[in-house]
């Protein structure tokens, strides 16, 4: 069976068990703290953020740069994080005509409608981050949050440009300081802690050729070998995307560890190895014993709106080990694409033991909900087999026995949620 068919028969299970799943909302245990449920014929779930209207024209489609920038409170690269009353915390760069600016915050208390915080981070105009901010990703550790970021010195569309991963941290999620470590060479300012200068990598080679990437960290914790481990987007020396990785035992200090050639572009590859060719926005969910690794190509030629029924640009990789080495990653395996076309910068969330909220960007007409400024769309995983999944609407407002939720009964433990060091 392809992947395909794999895709379309875990969608039609969870289509089917949707009446069971809507029953369970009346059968919720009084008091259930349970409230999501997976619910294929649910309305689409949106979260958008300030409309950014800058002519006052009540459209904020009609981008006219420089004179009309009405696109830089889009959502594309994003992060969540739900503090410990319970409230969600969103994190995003502002688009600025295609170069982040700086670092926003929202809130929500019932993932269906966002409250506006402020700016949680700006470039720091004297530093190695002065030009802009990019993609955030938090993690908590004791009771210290670190937010892990992009940085850039120029323009994004300056092959020059250097790009490297900062560090800030806060006792709130409210106010941020940068780390007053800087582990980046030849460069000032607080909270430079890596930069992707490694054997395998085009980083520190010629400027010029946009060979200074090194962006959109994802960190989380490997409670097998007790390290951090730091998933990011990179250029490798065959001239195409990768994911490169690193490890720490602090947060603060990062030695590289290898890269996954099965996040790029191969002529000996299979699927969308053989295409495309910038693999970002990397992400890993971890579900029975095995880590998932979610990537965007935005390069891949099949997902264009000339193409009948596209592909989508988000594909993954899967392994049962988080480790990765300097040959290339063997255990980590091409797997695909996920079911959603139009869509990138995943995120997801894990609510409660058995249900998995992902959080998708939506990116082009190819998502069907089409025109829209990029916001966010829920949706539920459903997991498969044969390291398969699908996805589903999701129901906010269902309370449900914990079993319903697992219309294919697999086994759900999240490896990635263990006990983490304090």
């Amino acid at each position: 069976m392809n992947r395909r068919t794999l895709s379309f028969v875990f969608l039609a299970a969870a289509a089917a068990f949707s009446s069971f799943l809507a029953a369970g909302c009346d059968r919720a245990p009084e008091g259930s703290s349970e409230s999501i449920c997976c619910d294929e014929h649910a309305a689409p779930v949106f979260l958008q953020s300030k409309i950014d209207d800058d002519d006052g024209d009540g459209n904020p489609y009609d981008e006219n740069f420089p004179t009309i920038n009405d696109e830089d409170d889009d959502i594309a690269d994003h992060a969540w994080i739900r503090d410990e009353s319970g409230v969600y915390h969103l994190f995003f760069h502002t688009e600025g005509h295609g170069s982040g600016s700086y670092i926003e915050h929202y809130t929500s208390t019932d993932l269906q409608s966002l409250r506006y915080v402020g700016v949680a981070l700006r470039p720091n105009m004297n530093g190695w981050d002065s030009h802009g901010l990019w993609a955030p990703h938090i993690v908590k550790r004791g009771e210290t949050y670190f937010m892990f970021y992009t940085g850039i010195d120029g323009p994004a569309g300056n092959p020059a440009t250097r790009q490297r991963i900062g560090l800030a941290t806060s006792a709130d999620l409210m106010t941020w300081t940068r780390s007053p470590d800087n582990n980046c060479p030849g460069t000032s300012g607080d909270g430079c802690i890596y930069e992707c200068d490694e054997c395998w990598t085009a980083w520190g080679g010629p400027s010029g050729s946009y060979n200074q990437q090194c962006r959109d960290p994802f960190v989380t914790w490997d409670s097998i070998n007790q390290r951090w481990v730091m998933f990011a987007t990179a250029k490798s020396l065959n001239q195409y995307g990768v994911v490169t990785v690193a490890y720490s035992g602090n947060l603060k200090d990062w030695t590289g560890a290898g890269f996954i050639d099965a996040t790029r572009r191969l002529d000996t590859g299979v699927g969308g190895q053989t295409t495309g060719g910038q693999a970002e926005n990397p992400f890993v969910m971890s579900q029975g014993g095995t880590h998932y690794l979610l990537f965007t190509d935005w390069q891949d030629p099949e997902d264009s709106v000339s193409v009948h029924n596209p592909r989508t640009i988000v594909q993954y990789a899967t392994s049962s080990t988080l480790a990765a080495d300097s040959s290339g990653s063997i255990d980590w395996t091409y797997r695909g694409y996920i079911p959603d076309p139009g869509v990138n910068a995943i995120e997801v969330m894990r609510v409660d033991r058995s249900v998995w909220l992902m959080s998708q960007s939506i990116s082009n007409q190819r998502s069907g909900y089409w025109p829209r400024r990029r916001q966010l769309r829920l949706k539920c995983v459903v997991w498969g087999d044969d390291f398969t999944f699908g996805t589903s609407n999701v129901n906010l407002r269902c309370g449900f026995p914990g079993r319903a939720i697992d219309p294919i009964a697999v086994e759900i433990t999240d490896i990635s949620n263990q006990e983490v060091p304090r």
